[in-house]
């Protein structure tokens, strides 16, 4: 018993000085973000850019390789978002700009994108969203590109293709829906408070497990929550225990397919740089001369780039020619890419890098 003590005294003493070492290593971080921020204000055309996630993560590695890896992998990326986001916040508060009257699903996004230390800004529309860049009044945006049961959205393309943002980055989401009230027990649900985007992702499931409730639909995620906050036999539909403030799980996934997705690109205002991992996406003007496409396509057989996607899409109120999207691995920095958008240009009305960024990890994420 004596030798079972004295372990855990010196268990607990370790874990008291690696908590302290903790706590002095994100208090030296932050005064080098600082000193960065204090240099970036002195030279704002050098353009002084805090280390990117994929940096930090590679430096975290070759410290968890020297110490040993006890500490789960996937628990790592989190953390460290936590961390950037929290230290961003001394450099300039971080606002996020989301589209659409029911903004929740790209709420999880950006907290996945940028840790939940993160100010989020609702705009009625994507054009809307992306213009509060342009204005100053957002650091960024979150917007949906594509969706499991859509597909590619037409209308997010064509307002990047007007943009001046470009895209620095995606994240791939499962289009999750959860029942929260605030004592967090399925009998006492008597009313079910939800958007109607949230409703028609879980009608089938609502209604088999809780047939005697009635559904009232809501124009937000926001409001269902305080509604269902006010009322004990409330209940609300909501994406994540961020937009359920102070209400407690009754059921997770009530969505009725849980296996669709929405993939959400970031949208920035500066190009991201080079990773060696990036993924392309552009747009293409062309005529109705047959032959036309081929001739834009074959120069990337000819360099060897991979095109993982090829859409076609008529702008609205045009009636000339067809618009094409294009995604592809590399970086339109690439020596390669350079030379096939330049033979590109020379065969098309127009071409638009709506931006490179670095591909998804395995978990459909990308750094910011």
């Amino acid at each position: 018993m004596a030798d079972e003590h004295e372990a855990y005294v010196r268990a607990r003493a370790a874990l008291s000085e690696a908590d302290r070492a903790i706590a002095r290593a994100l208090e030296a971080r932050a005064r080098a973000v600082r000193a960065i921020v204090a240099l970036r204000a002195e030279r704002p055309e050098a353009y002084l850019q805090l280390p990117r996630i994929e940096e930090v993560l590679a430096d975290v590695e070759v410290a968890r390789s020297e110490a040993g890896r006890a500490l789960p992998d996937a628990a790592i990326e989190p953390i460290y978002r936590e961390i950037l986001g929290a230290c961003a916040l001394l450099a300039a508060p971080l606002r996020v700009a989301l589209a659409g009257l029911d903004p929740s699903l790209a709420a999880v996004a950006a907290r996945k994108v940028f840790g939940s230390i993160v100010e989020l800004v609702t705009r009625p529309s994507v054009e809307d969203a992306l213009r509060a860049i342009e204005r100053g009044e957002a650091s960024c945006a979150v917007v949906p590109l594509e969706t499991g049961s859509d597909g590619t959205s037409a209308a997010t393309l064509f307002t990047l293709a007007r943009s001046a943002g470009r895209i620095v980055g995606e994240v791939t989401i499962p289009n999750a829906y959860h029942l929260y009230s605030r004592t967090g027990n399925a009998s006492d649900v008597e009313k079910i408070y939800a958007t109607p985007i949230a409703l028609t992702a879980s009608s089938r499931s609502l209604e088999r497990d809780f047939p005697s409730a009635t559904v009232i639909e809501v124009r937000a995620a926001s409001v269902a929550a305080e509604l269902a906050a006010g009322d004990h036999g409330g209940a609300a539909v909501a994406t994540s225990d961020a937009d359920a403030p102070g209400l407690a799980l009754v059921r997770s996934h009530v969505e009725d397919d849980g296996s669709l997705e929405t993939r959400f690109v970031v949208v920035g205002r500066e190009a991201s740089r080079r990773t060696g991992r990036d993924r392309t996406v552009i747009v293409l003007e062309l005529g109705e001369e047959p032959g036309s496409l081929y001739a834009a396509l074959e120069p990337f057989a000819r360099r060897g780039i991979n095109l993982t996607r090829v859409e076609s899409r008529r702008a609205p109120g045009s009636a000339l020619g067809s618009t094409f999207f294009l995604e592809f691995d590399g970086h339109a920095s690439d020596r390669a890419i350079v030379s096939v958008l330049d033979d590109v240009r020379g065969k098309s009305r127009l071409v638009k890098v709506l931006g490179s960024f670095p591909r998804p990890t395995r978990e459909g994420e990308s750094a910011r």
